[in-house]
């Protein structure tokens, strides 16, 4: 018996080889993700992170490759993210990647097979600072200071 055939999902694609623009809408990450082991090794669970992006013409957002959360001078999140978007980024240096979210960037992309995958990032306009204030969603609490009166 053999297994029913799979549905082959259509993804949106962006450009291949242009410059795509949009924004870092979130930095997300995961406490435990699995990293496959290299070279057949074993499997890694280690600390993850990811951006996802929102651009200009593409309906859905779309997502970095998970990278272990490390900033030492070899990784993948110091060499291809904070060198590119912090200003005056070191290896090992102390920063909330939450300054990236909301951040104007543009991108190129390079197919592999099925997938796609990022290729280079740059920011729109100036690098953010390492000490920049996390950008905040949430409204400002309201104050009743009591000068409206109310009635019941």
């Amino acid at each position: 018996m053999r297994p029913p055939k799979r549905d082959k999902k259509d993804y949106e694609r962006v450009p291949v080889g242009e410059f795509v623009t949009g924004i870092i809408e979130e930095v997300q990450y995961a406490p435990e993700h699995v990293f496959k082991g290299f070279s057949g090794g074993p499997d890694v669970t280690a600390p993850g992170i990811r951006l996802k992006f929102k651009f200009d013409g593409c309906q859905y957002a779309h997502y970095s490759r998970y990278m272990k959360f490390n900033v030492g001078e070899k990784s993948n999140l110091y060499k291809k993210y904070l060198l590119k978007l912090v200003e005056n980024a070191v290896p090992d240096m102390d920063v909330d990647l939450d300054i990236l979210n909301g951040m104007k960037v543009k991108t190129l992309w390079a197919d592999n097979g099925d997938f796609q995958n990022l290729e280079n990032i740059f920011p729109v306009g100036e690098k953010v600072k390492a000490d920049a204030v996390v950008p905040t969603t949430e409204e400002p609490p309201i104050v009743d200071d009591g000068s409206e009166a109310t009635s019941f």
